[in-house]
Protein backbone atom coordinates (compact mmCIF):
# COMPACT_ATOMS: atom_id res chain seq x y z
CA UNK A 1 0.00 0.00 0.00
CA UNK A 2 1.36 3.51 -1.11
CA UNK A 3 1.74 6.35 1.39
CA UNK A 4 -0.67 8.55 -0.24
CA UNK A 5 -3.44 5.30 0.01
CA UNK A 6 -5.83 6.08 2.97
CA UNK A 7 -5.50 3.48 5.57
CA UNK A 8 -8.38 0.78 6.02
CA UNK A 9 -11.01 1.10 8.31
CA UNK A 10 -11.34 -1.52 10.08
CA UNK A 11 -14.79 -2.75 10.65
CA UNK A 12 -16.68 -1.22 13.94
CA UNK A 13 -20.02 -3.09 13.00
CA UNK A 14 -20.85 -5.03 15.96
CA UNK A 15 -21.17 -8.75 15.54
CA UNK A 16 -24.54 -10.32 14.95
CA UNK A 17 -23.98 -12.36 18.46
CA UNK A 18 -23.18 -9.37 20.17
CA UNK A 19 -26.34 -7.52 18.38
CA UNK A 20 -28.51 -9.69 19.37
CA UNK A 21 -27.03 -9.65 23.41
CA UNK A 22 -27.32 -5.78 23.26
CA UNK A 23 -31.50 -5.99 22.12
CA UNK A 24 -34.45 -7.91 22.69
CA UNK A 25 -33.08 -11.10 22.71
CA UNK A 26 -30.51 -10.62 25.03
CA UNK A 27 -33.00 -9.13 27.69
CA UNK A 28 -35.59 -11.65 26.79
CA UNK A 29 -32.49 -13.98 27.93
CA UNK A 30 -31.39 -11.96 30.66
CA UNK A 31 -35.10 -11.75 31.79
CA UNK A 32 -35.39 -15.36 31.78
CA UNK A 33 -32.29 -16.48 34.04
CA UNK A 34 -33.54 -13.57 36.45
CA UNK A 35 -36.58 -15.13 36.93
CA UNK A 36 -36.15 -19.17 36.81
CA UNK A 37 -34.42 -18.83 40.55
CA UNK A 38 -37.48 -16.77 42.06
CA UNK A 39 -40.23 -19.61 40.16
CA UNK A 40 -38.03 -22.21 41.96
CA UNK A 41 -38.53 -20.75 45.12
CA UNK A 42 -42.05 -19.28 44.51
CA UNK A 43 -42.68 -23.26 44.07
CA UNK A 44 -41.00 -25.10 46.25
CA UNK A 45 -41.51 -23.17 49.51
CA UNK A 46 -44.63 -22.19 51.65
CA UNK A 47 -44.18 -18.76 52.27
CA UNK A 48 -46.29 -18.42 55.00
CA UNK A 49 -43.72 -20.16 56.83
CA UNK A 50 -41.32 -18.04 55.47
CA UNK A 51 -42.57 -15.18 57.00
CA UNK A 52 -43.45 -16.71 60.01
CA UNK A 53 -39.49 -17.69 60.46
CA UNK A 54 -38.41 -13.95 59.33
CA UNK A 55 -40.98 -12.92 62.46
CA UNK A 56 -38.81 -15.38 64.97
CA UNK A 57 -35.54 -13.61 64.28
CA UNK A 58 -36.37 -10.84 66.99
CA UNK A 59 -35.41 -7.61 67.37
CA UNK A 60 -32.26 -8.60 68.88
CA UNK A 61 -31.03 -10.52 66.34
CA UNK A 62 -31.57 -7.95 63.41
CA UNK A 63 -30.18 -5.56 65.58
CA UNK A 64 -26.34 -7.80 66.23
CA UNK A 65 -26.52 -8.41 61.86
CA UNK A 66 -27.07 -5.13 61.43
CA UNK A 67 -23.95 -4.17 63.27
CA UNK A 68 -22.08 -7.24 62.36
CA UNK A 69 -22.54 -5.60 58.64
CA UNK A 70 -21.52 -1.87 59.59
CA UNK A 71 -18.62 -3.02 61.58
CA UNK A 72 -18.04 -5.10 57.96
CA UNK A 73 -17.99 -1.83 55.90
CA UNK A 74 -16.26 0.08 58.82
CA UNK A 75 -12.57 -1.99 58.64
CA UNK A 76 -13.42 -2.17 54.91
CA UNK A 77 -12.56 1.57 55.49
CA UNK A 78 -9.39 0.82 56.89
CA UNK A 79 -8.41 -1.44 54.58
CA UNK A 80 -8.97 0.19 52.06
CA UNK A 81 -6.66 3.43 53.79
CA UNK A 82 -3.75 0.65 53.78
CA UNK A 83 -4.18 -0.37 49.85
CA UNK A 84 -4.46 3.46 49.05
CA UNK A 85 -1.17 4.28 50.79
CA UNK A 86 0.73 0.59 49.54
CA UNK A 87 -0.26 2.33 45.51
CA UNK A 88 1.55 5.63 46.42
CA UNK A 89 -1.81 7.70 47.69
CA UNK A 90 -0.41 11.74 47.75
CA UNK A 91 -3.12 12.56 50.04
CA UNK A 92 -4.25 10.31 52.52
CA UNK A 93 -8.40 11.03 53.46
CA UNK A 94 -9.98 10.36 56.53
CA UNK A 95 -10.89 7.22 57.58
CA UNK A 96 -14.55 9.08 58.29
CA UNK A 97 -14.22 10.29 54.49
CA UNK A 98 -13.34 6.66 53.57
CA UNK A 99 -16.16 5.37 55.72
CA UNK A 100 -18.88 7.59 53.84
CA UNK A 101 -17.55 6.94 50.43
CA UNK A 102 -17.82 3.12 51.71
CA UNK A 103 -21.38 3.49 52.23
CA UNK A 104 -22.20 5.77 49.37
CA UNK A 105 -20.48 2.94 47.08
CA UNK A 106 -22.72 0.53 48.70
CA UNK A 107 -25.94 2.67 47.92
CA UNK A 108 -24.85 2.86 44.31
CA UNK A 109 -24.31 -0.86 44.02
CA UNK A 110 -28.20 -1.43 44.99
CA UNK A 111 -28.32 -0.94 41.26
CA UNK A 112 -28.58 -4.30 38.91
CA UNK A 113 -25.05 -3.72 37.82
CA UNK A 114 -23.40 -4.85 41.48
CA UNK A 115 -20.62 -2.86 40.47
CA UNK A 116 -21.47 0.69 39.88
CA UNK A 117 -20.59 1.20 43.94
CA UNK A 118 -16.45 0.53 43.05
CA UNK A 119 -16.76 3.01 40.20
CA UNK A 120 -18.21 5.85 42.43
CA UNK A 121 -15.70 4.78 44.74
CA UNK A 122 -12.85 5.31 42.47
CA UNK A 123 -13.98 8.57 40.84
CA UNK A 124 -14.33 10.22 44.96
CA UNK A 125 -10.80 9.39 45.13
CA UNK A 126 -8.62 9.25 42.30
CA UNK A 127 -7.32 12.82 43.70
CA UNK A 128 -5.36 10.50 46.39
CA UNK A 129 -3.44 8.15 43.79
CA UNK A 130 -3.08 11.18 40.78
CA UNK A 131 -5.11 8.74 38.30
CA UNK A 132 -8.44 6.98 38.19
CA UNK A 133 -6.75 4.16 36.54
CA UNK A 134 -4.63 3.93 40.24
CA UNK A 135 -7.84 4.49 41.80
CA UNK A 136 -9.73 1.70 39.66
CA UNK A 137 -6.41 -1.08 40.27
CA UNK A 138 -6.64 0.16 44.05
CA UNK A 139 -10.13 -1.49 44.68
CA UNK A 140 -9.44 -4.10 42.16
CA UNK A 141 -6.79 -5.41 44.29
CA UNK A 142 -8.89 -4.47 47.39
CA UNK A 143 -11.38 -6.95 45.85
CA UNK A 144 -8.33 -9.64 45.71
CA UNK A 145 -7.57 -9.30 49.26
CA UNK A 146 -11.10 -9.68 50.08
CA UNK A 147 -11.10 -12.72 48.22
CA UNK A 148 -8.34 -13.86 49.85
CA UNK A 149 -9.37 -13.33 53.86
CA UNK A 150 -12.51 -15.18 52.18
CA UNK A 151 -10.60 -18.34 51.54
CA UNK A 152 -8.58 -18.18 54.56
CA UNK A 153 -11.53 -18.05 56.89
CA UNK A 154 -13.26 -21.21 54.45
CA UNK A 155 -10.21 -22.93 54.94
CA UNK A 156 -10.04 -22.86 58.70
CA UNK A 157 -13.65 -24.12 58.60
CA UNK A 158 -12.89 -26.85 56.58
CA UNK A 159 -10.79 -28.10 59.81
CA UNK A 160 -13.81 -28.37 62.10
CA UNK A 161 -15.59 -31.30 62.20
CA UNK A 162 -18.78 -29.85 60.57
CA UNK A 163 -19.87 -31.86 57.92
CA UNK A 164 -21.61 -31.44 54.61
CA UNK A 165 -23.84 -34.09 53.27
CA UNK A 166 -22.54 -34.60 50.01
CA UNK A 167 -18.83 -35.54 49.48
CA UNK A 168 -19.25 -34.40 45.93
CA UNK A 169 -20.27 -30.63 47.22
CA UNK A 170 -17.71 -30.74 50.29
CA UNK A 171 -14.78 -31.44 46.77
CA UNK A 172 -16.32 -29.22 44.30
CA UNK A 173 -16.37 -26.27 47.17
CA UNK A 174 -12.90 -27.17 48.03
CA UNK A 175 -11.63 -27.19 44.69
CA UNK A 176 -12.84 -23.73 44.35
CA UNK A 177 -12.17 -22.51 47.43
CA UNK A 178 -8.29 -24.07 46.17
CA UNK A 179 -8.65 -22.37 43.04
CA UNK A 180 -10.08 -18.59 44.34
CA UNK A 181 -7.06 -18.62 46.61
CA UNK A 182 -4.47 -19.49 44.42
CA UNK A 183 -5.75 -17.18 42.02
CA UNK A 184 -5.59 -13.92 44.42
CA UNK A 185 -2.41 -15.33 46.01
CA UNK A 186 -1.16 -14.54 42.28
CA UNK A 187 -2.53 -11.17 41.73
CA UNK A 188 -0.95 -10.15 45.09
CA UNK A 189 2.79 -11.68 44.39
CA UNK A 190 3.60 -12.62 41.04
CA UNK A 191 3.60 -8.56 40.51
CA UNK A 192 5.51 -7.76 42.91
CA UNK A 193 7.87 -10.44 42.78
CA UNK A 194 8.50 -9.34 38.78
CA UNK A 195 8.51 -5.65 39.36
CA UNK A 196 12.10 -6.85 41.60
CA UNK A 197 12.91 -9.81 39.85
CA UNK A 198 12.77 -8.99 35.99
CA UNK A 199 14.23 -12.28 34.48
CA UNK A 200 10.27 -13.64 36.04
CA UNK A 201 8.48 -11.96 33.55
CA UNK A 202 9.22 -13.75 30.80
CA UNK A 203 8.13 -16.82 32.48
CA UNK A 204 5.06 -15.49 34.14
CA UNK A 205 3.89 -14.60 30.11
CA UNK A 206 4.34 -17.88 29.33
CA UNK A 207 1.39 -19.23 31.32
CA UNK A 208 -1.78 -19.48 29.39
CA UNK A 209 -4.71 -17.11 29.75
CA UNK A 210 -3.34 -16.39 33.78
CA UNK A 211 0.12 -14.77 32.89
CA UNK A 212 -1.38 -12.36 30.36
CA UNK A 213 -3.91 -11.10 33.22
CA UNK A 214 -1.46 -11.09 36.47
CA UNK A 215 1.11 -8.81 34.31
CA UNK A 216 -1.46 -6.23 33.86
CA UNK A 217 -1.91 -5.78 37.29
CA UNK A 218 0.69 -2.80 38.46
CA UNK A 219 2.68 -4.41 41.89
CA UNK A 220 2.27 -2.38 45.60
CA UNK A 221 4.78 -0.32 46.45
CA UNK A 222 5.09 -2.81 49.56
CA UNK A 223 3.92 -5.96 50.41
CA UNK A 224 3.19 -5.03 54.04
CA UNK A 225 -0.27 -3.11 52.84
CA UNK A 226 -1.56 -5.94 50.92
CA UNK A 227 -0.79 -8.42 53.82
CA UNK A 228 -2.59 -6.60 56.46
CA UNK A 229 -5.44 -5.71 54.46
CA UNK A 230 -5.92 -9.84 54.50
CA UNK A 231 -5.73 -9.40 57.60
CA UNK A 232 -8.81 -7.04 57.70
CA UNK A 233 -10.52 -8.60 55.11
CA UNK A 234 -11.03 -11.57 57.51
CA UNK A 235 -12.54 -9.59 59.84
CA UNK A 236 -14.81 -8.07 57.11
CA UNK A 237 -16.17 -11.63 55.60
CA UNK A 238 -16.23 -12.80 59.17
CA UNK A 239 -18.15 -10.24 59.98
CA UNK A 240 -20.78 -11.17 57.61
CA UNK A 241 -20.55 -14.57 58.63
CA UNK A 242 -21.67 -13.45 62.15
CA UNK A 243 -24.57 -11.31 60.84
CA UNK A 244 -25.83 -14.76 59.58
CA UNK A 245 -25.22 -16.87 62.36
CA UNK A 246 -27.21 -14.23 64.35
CA UNK A 247 -30.21 -14.51 61.87
CA UNK A 248 -30.53 -17.92 61.98
CA UNK A 249 -29.28 -18.74 65.21
CA UNK A 250 -33.06 -17.85 67.08
CA UNK A 251 -34.61 -20.35 63.95
CA UNK A 252 -32.83 -23.61 63.87
CA UNK A 253 -30.38 -26.09 66.03
CA UNK A 254 -28.41 -27.06 63.05
CA UNK A 255 -27.73 -23.10 62.06
CA UNK A 256 -24.35 -23.36 64.52
CA UNK A 257 -21.81 -20.92 64.13
CA UNK A 258 -19.47 -23.67 62.19
CA UNK A 259 -21.90 -24.34 60.17
CA UNK A 260 -22.47 -20.76 58.87
CA UNK A 261 -18.87 -20.69 58.85
CA UNK A 262 -18.35 -23.29 56.42
CA UNK A 263 -21.15 -22.61 54.20
CA UNK A 264 -21.24 -18.32 54.09
CA UNK A 265 -18.08 -18.41 52.18
CA UNK A 266 -19.35 -20.34 49.65
CA UNK A 267 -22.84 -18.58 49.57
CA UNK A 268 -20.52 -15.56 48.59
CA UNK A 269 -18.27 -17.18 46.46
CA UNK A 270 -21.10 -18.24 44.42
CA UNK A 271 -22.90 -14.55 44.46
CA UNK A 272 -20.38 -12.61 44.15
CA UNK A 273 -21.36 -11.59 40.67
CA UNK A 274 -24.93 -11.03 40.89
CA UNK A 275 -26.75 -12.77 38.05
CA UNK A 276 -30.02 -11.10 38.82
CA UNK A 277 -31.52 -8.13 39.76
CA UNK A 278 -30.00 -7.24 43.62
CA UNK A 279 -28.88 -11.11 43.41
CA UNK A 280 -32.62 -12.22 44.59
CA UNK A 281 -33.09 -15.52 44.16
CA UNK A 282 -30.02 -16.37 43.34
CA UNK A 283 -28.76 -15.63 46.71
CA UNK A 284 -31.68 -17.27 48.70
CA UNK A 285 -31.39 -20.78 45.90
CA UNK A 286 -27.58 -20.88 47.43
CA UNK A 287 -28.90 -20.47 50.85
CA UNK A 288 -31.19 -23.18 50.48
CA UNK A 289 -29.12 -25.85 48.91
CA UNK A 290 -25.64 -25.12 50.25
CA UNK A 291 -27.49 -24.38 53.99
CA UNK A 292 -30.00 -27.39 52.90
CA UNK A 293 -27.01 -29.90 53.02
CA UNK A 294 -25.99 -28.90 56.70
CA UNK A 295 -29.64 -29.50 57.88
CA UNK A 296 -30.85 -26.20 57.80
CA UNK A 297 -34.62 -26.22 56.96
CA UNK A 298 -35.21 -24.50 53.33
CA UNK A 299 -37.65 -22.30 54.93
CA UNK A 300 -35.36 -20.79 57.38
CA UNK A 301 -32.83 -20.50 55.23
CA UNK A 302 -34.75 -18.14 52.82
CA UNK A 303 -36.11 -16.07 55.77
CA UNK A 304 -32.58 -15.79 56.91
CA UNK A 305 -31.00 -14.85 53.45
CA UNK A 306 -34.06 -12.19 52.71
CA UNK A 307 -32.97 -10.75 56.09
CA UNK A 308 -29.63 -10.71 55.42
CA UNK A 309 -30.68 -8.50 51.80
CA UNK A 310 -32.70 -6.48 53.99
CA UNK A 311 -29.74 -5.93 56.60
CA UNK A 312 -27.45 -5.21 53.76
CA UNK A 313 -30.26 -2.60 52.02
CA UNK A 314 -30.47 -0.67 55.76
CA UNK A 315 -26.78 -0.09 55.78
CA UNK A 316 -26.83 1.11 52.28
CA UNK A 317 -29.34 3.41 52.92
CA UNK A 318 -27.21 5.35 55.19
CA UNK A 319 -25.05 5.73 52.01
CA UNK A 320 -27.70 7.43 50.49
CA UNK A 321 -28.38 9.44 53.40
CA UNK A 322 -24.53 10.76 53.41
CA UNK A 323 -25.13 11.68 49.44
CA UNK A 324 -28.58 13.01 50.39
CA UNK A 325 -26.17 15.62 53.41
CA UNK A 326 -23.80 16.49 50.76
CA UNK A 327 -25.85 17.49 47.80
CA UNK A 328 -27.89 19.61 50.01
CA UNK A 329 -24.32 20.88 51.70
CA UNK A 330 -23.37 21.59 48.06
CA UNK A 331 -26.69 23.53 47.47
CA UNK A 332 -26.03 25.58 50.26
CA UNK A 333 -22.59 26.71 48.87
CA UNK A 334 -20.69 23.89 51.11
CA UNK A 335 -18.03 20.95 50.33
CA UNK A 336 -17.73 17.77 52.70
CA UNK A 337 -13.76 17.59 52.47
CA UNK A 338 -12.38 14.57 50.69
Amino acid sequence: MSETEPAAVPNSEPSRLRAAWSGWPGRVLRLGVAALPLYWLFHRLAWRDVARQAAAVGPLGLALAFASIFSSVAVGAVRWRLMLRAYGATTMPPLSTLMRHNLVGLWFNLLPSGVAGDAVRGVRVRHTVGSLATSYTVLFVERVTGLLGLCLIAAASMASPVAIQSSAVSVTLALGLAGAMGLSLSMLLVPYLVARQPGLRSFVERVPVLGAVVMKVPPARSLGGPIAAVGLSVLTQGALVLATYFLMRPLSEAATFGVCTRVMPAIILVTYIPLTPGGLGQREAAFTGLFGLAGVPAAVAVAASLLFFAELVAVSVLGGVCLAAERLAEARGHRWDD
